[in-house]
């Protein structure tokens, strides 16, 4: 396998044109007809001036089409940039104007809000027409070019012209994530970056063609990587789990005991979700042979009841920011220890602890968690490529007395919710732009959540306020769910808003922390 879309071929070739290979909620994929779709997706695209090295967004819920559609931006070297489905408008204009995407997959609902905006240099596909145009989305196609799912099954395969020049260090796909200015940062992937993972999962999980795969995590986060390119590269299918299932614990259980699904993988909340909503979680799901999670820390606790509800699966904590993907791995033994490891070296990487100046620290000394391999990006989009081969991950760890990588914590104010990296200053940044907000500072609570601190010029605007005023500006993920009214928040000896002074100092005002939900 040289560059992403060969997963496809290599799969096809294991188990022949009719295996299942994807279904979301409304239709299947055999490898035959997605293989078919990726080309003709492919052709259009290059009708459309596509070409090695261009970006091309996907803004879409998940199914069988728009995984096709990534597929087909690999196959012609193109780099595919996926945003997240729930993102507003204003965002997903900050990352296609940042990239200046030329193409972008998305839907009628989503495309129809370009009906009063033209998205000048850019083309859209629109994955869930035939044809027609809903009222809303023909007033955008007004202003704006796009093309439907009737136009690609009218491609025909053999005008695809396939370009020998693309290579491993190419690009393949950026995710975008957290920035610190307040703009988010795309972070470059290449295919070997990619496929040295894959490589890796293929050889530690062993999955065969018989596995039934869940996509769990949307496709801008990096653990779906896994679900979708492993599951194609051994032959197996995978099953899309929609963005509204994400989050509904029971729902899950049934997914998965319904699809026979055999390998999971996701965030440990959404196992804590499962195991809480459901006692019968193990009994109901008990072909699941292999549970793999990343993201954020599992608690110990909740990690021996997962173990207690499959005693006989294999369970890994993976670990890895998105600059690195999975850079270690601990496989968790039948007695749950006391402290979690994330392990030991993956993906090929070689990892050391070292101090701020990069020297590497004596065993057992903390320090920064530093990965050089072959998963590790080459720089964020629009800035220069990184010269150094070691990338600090900025996450706190040592190394045990028995050779595992522990983890500590982050170094900065960037924080992890629901599996997500959250960068406070972005989400200070939004509640900044609210006319009544005079100071604000952001952490994280003790229940994981996001938890704004402010003060006010005026009367002080409701949580609910809040939410709709950041929601125009920021994921589903990063709006804050509690408030804490102050007078003034606390500053440091050189004037600064001091996020540690907020534990050691009371709120002025007697208003507690309101609760979000609303």
């Amino acid at each position: 396998m040289k560059i992403l879309s060969d997963v496809l071929t290599t799969g096809l070739a294991k188990v022949g044109d009719h295996a299942l290979a994807v279904t979301d909620s409304v239709e299947s994929y055999s490898y035959g007809e997605l293989s078919l779709s990726v080309t003709q997706i492919a052709v259009l695209l290059q009708s459309k001036g596509v070409e090695a090295g261009d970006r091309v967004g996907i803004w879409a819920d998940k199914s069988c089409r728009a995984l096709a559609a990534m597929l087909a931006v690999t196959k012609l070297g193109a780099v595919y940039v996926p945003i997240d489905p729930m993102n507003p408008m204003v965002r997903v204009d900050i990352i296609r104007n940042d990239c200046a995407m030329k193409v972008m997959f998305t839907t009628q609902a989503k495309f129809s809000q370009y009906r009063e905006q033209y998205a000048e240099g850019c083309h859209f596909i629109v994955l869930d027409s035939e044809g027609e145009f809903t009222a809303s989305a023909a007033k955008a196609l007004e202003i704006n070019q796009a093309s439907s799912w009737r136009d690609i099954k009218r491609c025909q395969p053999s005008s695809l012209r396939i370009s020998a020049d693309v290579g491993g260090d190419d690009l393949a796909y950026m995710l975008y994530t957290s920035g610190s200015t307040g703009v988010p940062k795309g972070v470059r992937i290449s295919h070997t970056n990619a496929l040295a993972f894959i490589k890796w999962v293929i050889e530690k999980v062993k999955p065969a063609s018989q596995d039934r795969f869940s996509n769990h995590a949307p496709w801008h986060f990096d653990l779906s990587v896994l679900d979708i390119y492993v599951a194609l590269a051994t032959g197996a299918s995978v099953h899309l789990v929609s963005e509204l299932d994400s989050y509904v614990p029971q729902k899950l259980v049934n997914f998965i005991a319904e699809r026979g699904i055999t390998i999971w993988y996701s965030v440990p909340t959404a196992l804590t979700m499962m195991m809480n909503a459901d006692p019968q979680f193990g009994e109901s799901c008990k072909q699941l042979h292999t549970i793999i999670f990343a993201g954020e820390a599992f608690d110990v606790k909740s990690l021996k009841a997962l173990r207690a509800q499959f005693p006989n699966s294999d369970l890994f904590n993976f670990y890895g920011p998105t600059e690195t993907n999975v850079c270690s791995y601990y496989k968790v033994p039948e007695v749950v220890p006391e402290t979690l490891p994330i392990g030991y070296a993956a993906s090929g990487a070689r990892i050391t602890i070292c101090d701020e100046r990069g020297n590497q620290v004596e065993l057992g000394e903390q320090g920064f968690i530093t990965v050089v391999g072959p998963t590790v990006f080459s720089g964020y989009w629009g800035k220069e490529e990184r010269t150094d081969t070691a990338y600090n991950t900025g996450d706190i760890g040592y190394i045990n007395e028995l050779g595992e990588l522990m983890y500590v914590g982050r170094q900065d104010h960037m924080v992890k919710v629901k599996g997500y990296r959250v960068h406070l200053g972005e989400v200070e940044r939004a509640l900044y732009q609210h006319p009544a907000i005079k100071e604000c500072l952001v952490v994280l609570s003790e229940t994981k959540t996001l938890e704004a601190h402010i003060a006010t010029e005026s009367d002080p605007p409701s949580l609910l306020t809040l939410k709709m005023h950041c929601a125009k500006r920021l994921p589903k993920y990063m709006l804050p769910e509690q408030i804490v009214y102050w007078d003034a928040l606390p500053r440091n000896r050189n004037g600064k808003l001091s996020r540690q002074s907020l534990s050691e100092s009371r709120p002025q005002q007697t208003t507690a922390a309101v609760q979000g939900g609303a």
